[in-house]
């Protein structure tokens, strides 16, 4: 360049998870050795994932770069945002960034796992701080959780914009405005890069407001009067609580908290003056719940997705000690269902049902509203902020696809509209937006430790449950030779009538490897064969494939 001067290098955006799935919804910013991450959540772990608790995005990145990390921006306190920030800070310490509920929830989350001395930064509405070299504006969103915001993070290539999970909400229950015209504002200055929720990027239409379901939640409670009620709704959802509470109370009913989050997120709205009023009164423990007309009470549970530790499974199930579900009970699932959570769910459902008990749920009553923007709130969102470049962002691809869409019919993009996935890099930069090295955005399982476990292990675990397990014991001498018989064991295989037959008949397989082996092949070659060879038998006799384990001692 003229007179020395350099153009100022590339602004990277790597995202290290919730692109192309719900949840693990993770992603860092740098211009040079500085960066920031936004966000750092979790994914529940799905139906083919047995034994993993929850899993993380890959923020091995963050750990192994040559990064100088100057804080977490977190946009709100939804587990899918926050949840994995524990397992990130034990290994990075930075600050936190976020409203203020957001960082009640955030430190309760992180200091609940035992890690401690990190320092939380509480942002107001509209505020900006400097975050390293980065002018970090916090701008107010309505969500299904108090205190969600977007971020607009200044770059020295422009401003990057990253809305968080929203919908575009215009009676919120605690009447707290979306900052719409503001994004309007930063459209105006220019916007370089929008990052945006998508959710419900496939959904026609506008989402219904929150204080829309207190509305009906009211009319439900009047119609089941003579009845025991539970509602059931994740802990964090603290306005639809709320709008529980105020059915309650208009009934005259007393409340049961069940759940541990439940009863501590309750505790934190109250400790931060979420809840009109003051201090909650007419609650009761579950211990005296049988003391009270069930006509006069009102439980609030957990267990919306059909989690086995949650406390509806336990009461539908029959193992919690203090009451049981029956015939003068109506149960509310005041939530949406998550992808892949379905057959959960549903087998709740199927329980109550044979309990004798009634069950409401948003596609019988319009007992929830989603708290993520539909097509027409997006639409809104992207004409307001006229971004030069547009990335969708956290929802599974079939989200991701029909937002970049969507932006492409709006024409308000002015460069170009991107789909990205997880481990994917975007540099912005003078020239546009381009490709970097994409690199792993693998998924980080926690069963017990993080990193316990990898995808080869799940596989395993898969064909465990599908097939069984079939291990052949062998002993060779000196020369290769077998000393004695091969012994064949199965678990989870075939049933014993047909068990003895094939297993005799495996045992000539596995003689017949070991006997065409050649001297000079060594013992993980004989291994390797005997998984081929002996599985290859089995799925032509059964059709199966079970694990085939094979063990060799040599004496």
């Amino acid at each position: 360049m003229p007179n020395g001067i350099s153009m100022p290098r590339a602004v990277s955006v790597r995202f290290l998870g919730g692109l192309g799935e719900i949840g693990r919804n993770s992603l860092v910013i740098s211009q040079g050795r500085d960066a920031v991450v936004i966000d750092c959540g979790v994914m529940f772990p799905k139906a083919d994932m047995p034994g993993v608790d929850v899993v993380l995005p890959d923020y091995r990145y963050l750990v192994e770069a040559d990064l100088d990390l100057h804080g977490v921006l977190v946009t709100h306190g939804h587990e899918d945002h926050i949840g994995a920030l524990p397992h990130l800070l034990r290994e990075v310490p930075m600050p936190v960034y976020g409203s203020a509920v957001t960082m009640a929830f955030a430190r309760s989350r992180i200091e609940q796992s035992g890690v401690s001395g990190i320092s939380y930064r509480e942002v107001g509405d509209y505020q900006s701080v400097k975050v390293g070299p980065f002018d970090v504006e916090f701008i107010p969103v309505t969500h299904s959780i108090p205190g969600a915001t977007a971020v607009a993070v200044s770059t020295h290539q422009g401003l990057i914009l990253h809305t968080g999970d929203f919908k575009v909400d215009r009676t919120p229950v605690d009447s707290r405005a979306f900052g719409l015209d503001r994004m309007a504002a930063l459209g105006a200055q220019g916007v370089r890069l929008l990052l945006s929720d998508s959710t419900n990027a496939d959904e026609p239409g506008s989402s219904n407001s929150e204080s829309s379901v207190g509305v009906v939640l009211e009319e439900v409670f009047a119609e089941n009067q003579d009845r025991r009620l539970t509602v059931v709704c994740f802990a964090s959802h603290l306005h639809r609580i709320q709008q529980i509470l105020a059915a309650a109370a208009g009934s005259g009913r007393k409340v049961c908290l069940v759940g541990r989050s439940l009863q501590r997120n309750v505790k934190l709205a109250e400790q931060l003056g979420l809840f009109p009023g003051g201090p909650l009164t007419g609650l009761i423990d579950v211990e005296a719940i049988d003391d009270y007309d069930p006509t006069s009470v009102c439980v609030i549970a957990t267990g919306s997705q059909g989690e086995h530790s949650s406390a509806l499974h336990r009461l539908a199930f029959a193992k919690d000690p203090w009451f049981t579900i029956g015939e003068r009970d109506t149960v509310i699932f005041s939530s949406d269902t998550i992808p892949g959570n379905e057959s959960a769910v549903y087998r709740v459902i199927n329980q109550l049902a044979r309990l004798g008990a009634r069950a409401i749920y948003p596609s019988v009553r319009r007992v929830h509203s989603s708290g993520h923007a539909r097509r027409d709130e997006l639409a809104l969102l992207l004409t307001l902020v006229r971004p030069e470049f547009f990335v969708p962002v956290h929802g599974e691809y079939r989200h991701l696809a029909a937002h970049h869409q969507l932006a492409l019919e709006t024409g308000v993009v002015r460069g170009q509209a991107r789909i990205c996935g997880d481990g994917d890099e975007v540099l912005l930069s003078e020239r546009g937006l381009a490709s970097g090295v994409s690199r792993s955005g693998d998924y980080l399982y926690v069963d017990g430790e993080v990193g316990d476990i990898n995808a080869s292990v799940l596989r395993d675990r898969r064909s465990l449950s599908a097939d069984g397990i079939v291990v052949t014991a062998l002993t060779m001498a000196e020369g290769r030779k077998l000393v004695g018989e091969p012994e064949i064991f199965s678990f989870g295989w075939v049933h014993d009538e047909r068990e003895e037959g094939l297993l005799l008949a495996i045992r000539d397989v596995v003689s017949a490897t070991v006997n065409g082996l050649h001297d000079d092949q060594g013992v993980t070659h004989l291994k390797d064969q005997l998984k081929r060879r002996v599985g290859r038998y089995i799925r032509e006799q059964t059709k199966r494939r079970p694990l085939v384990v094979p063990l060799v001692i040599e004496v």
